[in-house]
C-alpha cells in the first residue's frame, strides 16, 4: 500500500496373489519356533534359539527436511507439505527460491502443531531469514523487488518431527505486487546495479492519492527516487488510516530521505521534499516484516538524475 506524506510414510501390503494360507503358515512356524525356544529342552538342528538372529536394530526414523538453495514451480504457501515438494533447478520457470533452511529450537519446538503465522516463534523465524537472505543476496531484500515469506512443515510433518522452516523469496512485479517466474537464480543479485533495484519512479497521483509507481531510469524524467527502509519497532499493526502510525511511519522514512541525499532532517525538511511510504500488509507486519520503504517525491519537478548525497543545493527549501 503507498500512501504519501507532502505539506507423509506408507507400508507395503503383500502381493494380491499370494494365497492368506501361506502368511498363515509362515507365522505359525515362527510361533513354533519361538515356543520351541521357550521350552526346557534343547532347540532343534539348526536354530541357536537367538530369535534375533544377530540383526541390526532399526535406526531411528530421521523426518524430512527441505534443501536450500532450492527453487519451486508453484507459488509460495506458508505450509510446505512432503507431498508439495518438487524442486527445479534454478535455470528452469520458477516463482519461489528457497534461500535457507533454519530450525524451531527450545520452546518452538516443544509445541504440539506448527507455530501460527502471527506467532513470536513465526517473527523470530522471519528475523533469522532477513539475515540469510541479506547476505545471500548482497543486501537487504527491500532493495529490490523481492518478497520474503517464511514456510512450515503440514501439520502432519509437525506431528511426524519436522521442526524446520524455510526461507522463501519471490521476485515480484513491484513491491507487494505479484510473483514474477524466473530462470536464474537470485544469488547475488543485490550486490551490485541489477534491473531488481529500486531505484527511479514517475508517479501517478488520483484524488491526492499515489495509486501507480512506474520505474525508469534515473537520467531519465522522473519525480521520485528510493531511498531506503525505516525498521519500526515491535508492536501493533500501524495502521495507515491512524493518524499517529502514518506520522510515526512518515517521521522515520524522512530521516531515511535525509540520511540519503544529506539534508538536514528539521522542520525545513518537508519544505525540501516531498515523501512516500510504502505500506507493508497486516499479515507481512504479524509474519516479522518491520521496514517500510521509503522515497523522496518532488512532484512539481522533473528529475534527471538520482538525488543521492546530493546536499541543499538540489534540494532547495521551497517556500511557494
Amino acid at each position: 500500500m503507498l500512501t504519501s506524506s507532502y505539506p507423509d510414510t506408507g507400508v507395503g501390503r503383500m502381493n494380491d496373489r499370494s494365497p492368506r494360507w501361506m502368511a498363515l503358515v509362515v507365522v505359525s512356524g515362527l510361533a513354533a519356533a519361538a515356543l520351541a525356544g521357550c521350552g526346557g529342552g534343547d532347540p532343534p538342528d539348526g536354530v541357536d534359539g537367538d530369535l534375533a538372529g544377530g540383526w541390526a536394530g532399526f535406526t531411528e526414523p530421521v523426518p524430512f527436511r527441505p534443501e536450500a538453495p532450492a527453487c519451486h514451480l508453484d507459488g509460495f504457501a506458508p505450509a510446505a507439505p512432503l507431498a508439495g515438494y518438487q524442486p527445479v533447478g534454478c535455470d528452469e520457470s520458477h516463482l519461489v527460491e528457497t534461500v535457507h533452511v533454519g530450525s524451531f529450537e527450545d520452546e518452538a519446538a516443544e509445541l504440539d502443531a506448527p507455530p501460527a503465522p502471527d506467532s513470536s516463534e513465526q517473527r523470530t523465524a522471519y528475523r533469522e531469514c532477513e539475515k540469510q537472505v541479506e547476505e545471500y543476496l548482497g543486501a537487504d531484500f527491500r532493495q529490490g523487488r523481492l518478497w520474503l515469506g517464511v514456510a512450515t512443515p503440514s501439520e502432519p510433518g509437525w506431528q511426524g518431527g519436522a521442526r524446520w522452516f524455510r526461507c522463501d523469496l519471490m521476485e515480484v512485479e513491484s513491491v507487494y505486487g505479484d510473483p514474477v517466474a524466473r530462470e536464474s537464480s537470485l544469488s547475488g543479485t543485490l550486490a551490485d546495479d541489477s534491473p531488481l533495484r529500486l531505484g527511479c519512479y514517475t508517479v501517478a497521483v488520483e484524488d491526492g492519492q499515489v495509486e501507480k509507481m512506474s520505474p525508469v531510469a534515473c537520467d531519465e524524467t522522473h519525480e521520485a527516487e528510493y531511498v531506503g527502509a525505516w525498521r519500526a519497532e515491535d508492536g501493533d499493526y500501524p495502521d495507515p488510516a491512524d493518524e499517529d502510525s502514518e506520522a510515526l511511519v512518515y517521521e522515520g522514512c524522512r530521516q531515511r530521505v535525509a540520511d540519503y541525499a544529506s539534508v538536514p532532517n528539521d522542520g525545513d525538511l518537508v519544505y525540501r521534499t516531498g515523501t512516500i511510504a510504502d505500506w507493508m500488509s497486516r499479515p507481512d507486519w504479524e509474519a516479522g516484516d518491520r521496514a517500510f520503504r521509503c522515497y523522496l517525491w518532488l512532484p512539481d519537478r522533473e528529475l534527471t538524475g538520482s538525488l543521492r548525497e546530493a546536499g541543499t543545493e538540489a534540494l532547495p527549501v521551497q517556500t511557494e
